[in-house]
């Protein structure tokens, strides 16, 4: 008798489940950080250019740059690449829902928070120049769309990279659980920031490389694509993915990787050259608001001790130790596994960060510059799932399996009372 197959329906239901929540608890526009990157998107897809003017007041005119007298967004062009496709079927149903609203003198798409919605009214009234919110509520649906799709994509991702790995499907789900559950992996999968579209794209690079040695030279395409991708979503991440495809990639598939990077490589600085003059020229270069954005010394000139602490301790009340102490069961997993070439990638990247002026994000005042690398933690979810709490005695695997889960309802209590407080005060 051959063995009853598995089904993959259950997994792929939750992972439903998750999309459906995160897009059903989305609010449209948060912050001038997503608002900054949907005014790219627009400025590309509907304005079919690279200044945000028409769309300027979107960034709060906070999250802008200016070079020449037009506005622009000081964001990485990746995350709007990726939401082009959203954005401009957000257009296409912009002015049929701001007509209902009108017949109606109902909205019938909150387009943003509260918050945002204020400030965004006040200095519209200063500056003169914004359409009102309700000529984006196709919009702003489909970011919220956008943005649980990404959540996903990542979710996805690291699931089929966990399978590869030959973790089983309890562990596979339980790691997938906690990342969406008990980090800010969740949270951020309702807003259109560069963090989880940056990881879930890292992930899939990930996934490529594991998949090389049946797939060949299109994987090393794909990892290319992915890993450029993601790169041009947060340029940060430069550093930690080109360690990992040196430690992970042999010589002869580095070419396939360029072959594979170019074309997003190639977008983006042909974004850059017509934005702001030069392809190595970059948003932050020309920031208005922010003068210390324009110096990467300046950007990158805090204290690395406070830094650290801010990211992964108590300070600021920002850090993984503040409110996701479940990641420290991650990574102490991906070290049990050894997990090297993917885990010492991080620590130059981690050094960066802590050195940033704003470790605690602006006023998210949280670890979501760390949110790229929550799948790579997830696999130590895995592990930690697989080896300390499966294979061990009754006894201690239910002494355990307790201690996790203490920790991550914490971490997701923490974790989401957080976001909401930030994202609806």
């Amino acid at each position: 008798m051959s063995p009853p197959v598995r089904r993959p329906w259950p997994l792929l239901l939750l992972l439903l489940a998750y999309v459906i929540a995160w897009a059903w608890i989305g609010r449209g526009f948060v912050s001038s950080n997503d608002g900054s990157h949907v005014a790219l998107a627009r400025a590309l897809v509907v304005h079919r250019t690279t200044a945000i003017d028409p769309d300027v007041g979107l960034t709060l005119w906070v999250d802008r740059a200016e070079r020449d007298g037009h506005h622009y967004s000081d964001r990485p062009p990746g995350t709007a690449f990726a939401a082009l496709p959203a954005v401009w079927l957000g257009a296409q149903l912009d002015p049929s829902l701001r007509q209902q609203a009108v017949e109606s003198g109902a909205v019938l798409v909150t387009p943003a928070g509260d918050p945002f919605a204020l400030t965004y009214t006040a200095r519209a009234k200063k500056h003169g120049r914004a359409p009102a919110l309700v000529q984006y509520q196709g919009t702003a649906l489909m970011i919220r769309l956008q943005a649980a799709l990404m959540g996903l994509l990542g979710l996805f991702c690291l699931e089929r990279w966990l399978a590869r790995e030959q973790f089983d499907r309890r562990a596979r789900g339980a790691a997938i659980a906690t990342v969406a559950l008990a980090t800010l992996w969740g949270p951020y999968s309702t807003v259109l920031f560069s963090h989880v579209t940056s990881g879930a794209l890292w992930c899939a690079m990930l996934l490529a490389c594991a998949r090389a040695p049946e797939r060949g030279r299109s994987a090393w395409w794909l990892a290319g694509l992915c890993g450029a991708w993601a790169i041009a979503s947060d340029y940060l991440l430069i550093v930690p993915i080109t360690v990992q495809l040196a430690l992970l990639v042999p010589r002869r598939g580095w070419h396939h990787l360029a072959v594979g990077a170019l074309p997003i490589a190639a977008l983006t600085a042909a974004y850059h050259q017509a934005a702001f003059g030069a392809w190595w020229s970059i948003g932050y270069d020309h920031h208005a608001s922010f003068e210390f954005a324009q110096s990467r010394a300046e950007t990158f000139s805090g204290s690395p001790i406070a830094g650290l602490w801010t990211l992964v301790g108590l300070g600021h009340h920002a850090g993984m130790l503040a409110q996701s102490p479940i990641m420290f069961v991650g990574i102490a997993g991906l070290i049990a596994a050894k997990r090297w070439r993917e885990g010492i990638a991080l620590i130059p990247w981690l050094i960066l960060l802590a050195l940033h002026r704003t470790p605690e994000g602006g006023a998210t005042v949280d670890h979501r510059y760390l949110i790229p690398a929550i799948p790579i933690v997830g696999l130590g979810f895995a592990h930690a799932w697989q080896r300390w709490v499966a294979a061990s005695a009754d006894r201690v695997r239910a002494s355990v399996a307790l201690v996790c889960f203490v920790l991550a309802a914490l971490s997701g209590v923490l974790a989401w009372a957080h976001f909401f407080a930030w994202r609806d005060g």
